[in-house]
This record gives C-alpha cells, structure tokens and sequence, in this order.
C-alpha cells in the first residue's frame, strides 16, 4: 500500500453501498510519464472499471473540501491535479528565479466542471520558460479533448495581481464549450505566455481582469461563442497566428498587436497608443456588437488612440456601417490599408459618422471585387468619389495611394461636358495634407490642383471629354 505522506502518492476516493460509505486510497504516480495526468473516465461516472482509468487524476479525486457526501472531484480532476502538480513544484534559483510546475496532460474525452478550477498562489512563477503547462489532446479547431465548465471558469493569476513576475505558462490543444479561460494580475517581465490550438466554441479567453502581458503568443485559436477581452490598462504585447474571433475583437487598451487572423470586428475602448492590428482577412458577417461593424471607435472622451489595421482580404457581408462608434467618444486616428476589398453579400457603408472622432490619416484599397448586384458607389468609400459634369457626364476620383508620407488619385472623365463660361470645381473625397499637383492629364481640359480639390477651366463647349487626370502630393 501507498504511503500517503510519499509525495508520489495519489489520493482517490472508492465508494462503497451506493455512497453511504467512502475511504481515500492512494496509487503511485503513472511511472514513466513526464506530466501529471488526468483521465475523463473513471469508477464514478461509469465509464472504466479502475479508478481514475489507471492515471493520476480524473472523475474518481478526492477532494477534500466536500463536508458531506462522497468527496469526489468537483472539476474533473483538474482542480486536484493543479494543487498536486503545486505541491510538488520545482523551486529554481536561477537568476529569474522562482517555481515551475510539472505539466499536466487532459487526455482524450470531455471534462465536465462544476466549479471554478484556479491555478494554487505562489508568490513567484519561474519567468521565462513555461512554469504552469496545461495540455489536451486536441488540435485547436474540434479538438478531441473538450471541457464543459458550465459557465465556470479556469483561473490563472489573482485579482490582487501578486501572482506576477511572472508566470510563462504554455495552454494547448483544448476545446472550451462554455465558460472562460480566465486571466488575473500581471504577467510581465520575460514571461513566456502560450495559447496553442484551442477552440472556444461556447467560452471565452477573458483578459478583462489582466493588467498586462509582457508577452502573449496565440497560435491557431478559434472563439466561436464568445469576444476576446482586453484590460483597460496597458503593456500589451500580443501576437496572434491564425485566430478567429466570430463575435469580434474587443480592445480595451492595447498597445500592440501583431496578428495574422481572421476576424469580424474591432472595437477599441481605451486611449493607449499605437495599435497595429495586422489581420489576414476580416469576413463581416455578424448580427451585433464589433461583429456588425468594422471598426469601431469606444475609446473615452478625453484620449487619443494612434491604430493601424493592415488587412489582407476584407469581406463585407453586412449592409451595416463599417465605421461606427459607442457615445461620446475620443479621438481615433485611423490607418486602415486593405489588399483586397470584396463585397460578397451586401455593400457596406463606408463613411464616418458625424460625431465619431474617427480621422482618417492613412486608407489604402489595393483591388475591389464586387460580388453583388449593388453598385460599389453607396459603399460611400472615404476613398472613392464621383460627381457629374456641368453639363453632361461623370468624373470619377479614387486614391490609389493614400498615406501620410505619399497620396495619389486617378480621376476618370468619361463624356464630361461644360458648355457653361463658370469653372467646376470637385473636391477630394479626402484632402491632401501639404500638397498637390497633377502628374498627368490626357483629357484635353484645362485643370488645377489644390490640397482639396480640383477646379476645371469651363470650356465653354458642347465637347465631350474623356481620359484621366493624376494627382499626387503628400
């Protein structure tokens, strides 16, 4: 028999007489194994004939905290094999010193919790390596081991934020179905911070109660059901691989992100600076929140925030408005560059609401694709403008360039027509900061440049005119 004082030893429960009576017993640690493991099948929930399914942890965990009835594991015997893995964690005075727990494995099978499992307090996690690892067995999208946590929740850090210096921690391979895998306190200094192949598709990565990550790798995460949440405060840095985010992005003061993903909306609430939001496609296809829109401007009156967004594809499904904003808000200073614009479905409302403080400084469209039966013009562009001649014909203006250090736009004279003697003039559909100058003119018109506008010399003729005048300037 195990002796229960051995730190090897494992504590399960056996019942007898349909729970009338119970006694703990002890079992050796799964020899050979490098990580703590925890089976979702066991003597309890009738799916094995042996406690626990032969491993370390599992449905058959003593917990000690249960007063009355049989003590058995409220959390799938996770929570257990947390405070097990805590009991024996290494203590390595390295410089960066400061403890590492050995990994804990989920094997295949579902895990219903129900209550919060909270990684145990230490004064110090060793930083820079992975000093907490929680791994499943799963791929990220439909993984093969899925928690049920009955909208509980995993728990890393506290609320007092004293679980900080801190805490490289390495999550892998695990499929959310309700609650949220949670984030108190600080994770700064040199920690190494991984989410790998996740699935959230009923939970949520909630960050709301982190005050900063020194730094977070997110690689091949998907969140169904739910939004990332971000901290009100600061120190951010966040990379993201091949992350989808169907109810949108939310960020509550961010100060960078650089991110490969796909997403629907982004929605920024706080005046941090500098936010760089690199996506590799934006599919709006969303009923609410930052999932109906594009971005969204929530930052508090008062602040200023400088954010970039570099989009590879941009997909519009919505009819919505693309650029929204929450009440009374501050100032977004937006550079938004897209390679390629399709509109799928619907086509969407481009223009800046009166009142939002979104400012344009940079927007670049590199190709449009134009799926529907709309035309792209009620799309309202901030880059694309169209008027009509004086007399007869269209002029049509679009940036093909549309940045702080360089501007550029073709304008499209198709039948223009002035028989008038009074100049047209057309402004820009965005202005040129410094200067302007036109580059090129093959329509046979007399025409001037201004940082605003243009203005055609009437030709006082029935003529119609064709071509294309080019503007550049910064």
């Amino acid at each position: 028999m195990v002796n229960p004082n051995d730190p090897a030893a494992i504590p399960y429960v056996i019942s007898e007489d349909d729970g009338a009576l119970w006694y703990v017993a002890y079992k050796e640690r799964s020899p050979g194994i490098p990580y703590i493991t925890v089976s979702s099948k066991g003597v309890a929930n009738g799916l094995s004939t042996e406690y626990n399914d032969g491993y370390d942890f599992g449905p058959d965990s003593y917990n000690p905290n249960i007063s009355s009835g049989i003590p058995l594991t409220q959390t799938a015997g996770i929570q257990e094999a947390m405070n097990y893995a805590a009991s024996i964690a290494t203590y390595f005075d390295t410089g960066a010193s400061g403890y590492v727990l050995p990994p804990i494995k989920l094997l295949t099978g579902i895990y219903t919790l129900n209550a919060d499992v909270v990684l145990p307090y230490f004064s110090n996690i060793q930083i820079g390596i992975p000093a907490f690892t929680l791994l499943g067995e799963g791929s990220g999208f439909l993984t093969s081991t899925q928690i049920y946590i009955n909208e509980h929740n995993i728990i890393l850090g506290n609320s007092s934020g004293t679980q900080t210096n801190s805490g490289g921690f390495l999550i892998q391979g695990l499929d959310f179905s309700s609650g949220s895998l949670q984030f108190l306190g600080s994770f700064n200094a040199n920690a190494n911070c991984v989410l790998r192949d996740l699935s959230f598709s009923g939970g949520v990565i909630d960050m709301s109660g982190a005050s900063d990550f020194a730094q977070l790798n997110m690689d091949n995460v998907f969140i169904f059901g739910g939004v990332e949440f971000l901290s009100p405060t600061k120190s951010y840095q966040i990379s993201i691989t091949n992350g989808t985010f169907k109810g949108g992005f939310y960020s509550n003061g961010v100060n960078q992100i650089g991110a490969v993903n796909f997403a629907e909306g982004v929605q920024i609430n706080s005046g941090d600076p500098n936010f760089a939001f690199n996506v590799w496609e934006i599919d709006n296809n969303g009923t609410g929140g930052a999932a109906n829109n594009g971005i969204i401007n929530g930052i508090a009156s008062g602040t200023t925030s400088n954010m970039t967004v570099d989009v590879g594809t941009l997909v519009i499904n919505s009819p919505n408005a693309f650029f929204n904003f929450t009440g009374s808000n501050g100032i977004l200073n937006l550079k938004l560059h897209v390679k390629h614009l399709v509109f799928q479905t619907d086509i969407m409302d481009f223009s800046i609401p009166s009142g939002s403080n979104i400012n344009i400084q940079e927007f670049t469209v590199d190709e449009i694709t134009n799926n529907t039966s709309s035309d792209t013009s009620t799309a309202n562009l901030p880059i694309l403008s169209s008027a009509s001649g004086t007399t007869a014909g269209t002029v049509d203006i679009r940036f093909t360039e549309y940045a702080s250090s360089h501007k550029k736009l073709i304008i499209t004279f198709s039948g223009y027509e002035n028989d008038t003697t009074t100049a047209q003039t057309i402004d820009f559909p965005l202005a040129f900061a410094t200067s302007a100058l036109i580059s090129g003119n093959n329509t046979g018109l007399t025409i001037s440049a201004t940082t605003s506008g243009i203005t055609i010399t009437a030709p006082d003729s029935t003529t119609l005119y064709n071509g294309i005048v080019i503007v550049e300037g910064y």
